[in-house]
């Protein structure tokens, strides 16, 4: 009776950045920290457009209209300021839908 051994392993080599992604242990903890700022600087954003979407529709209750502007939201006192876009970003406010995003500035 002949037994025949697989390979236990999914293909990849053991070696640092093996992968192709240029990652090793060596690196390790400055791309955790890369990451970590990565993940701050888009939360902020998520949280930055989620305070200007609620003022908006507090806004639109309210005045049973869209504002003109993102500045008269701060002037009602529905928002404390405008949002400081995050580098490379616009905030965009469309009045007439009540929407705002922000978008990638263009070189």
């Amino acid at each position: 009776m002949a037994v025949g051994l697989a390979g236990c392993g999914d293909g990849s080599s053991a070696k640092p950045g093996a992968d192709g992604s240029g990652r090793s242990p060596a690196t390790a903890p400055l791309d955790y920290l890369a990451a970590q700022g990565q993940a701050k600087k888009h939360s902020e954003k998520v949280i930055s457009l989620a305070q200007v979407q609620q003022a908006l529709q507090h806004f639109q209750m309210a005045e049973d209209r869209w504002p003109r502007d993102l500045n008269e939201l701060v002037k009602a006192g529905f928002l404390a300021a405008v949002p400081v876009p995050p580098s490379g970003q616009r905030l965009v406010y469309d009045p007439a839908s009540g929407s705002a995003r922000f978008v990638r500035v263009q070189p």
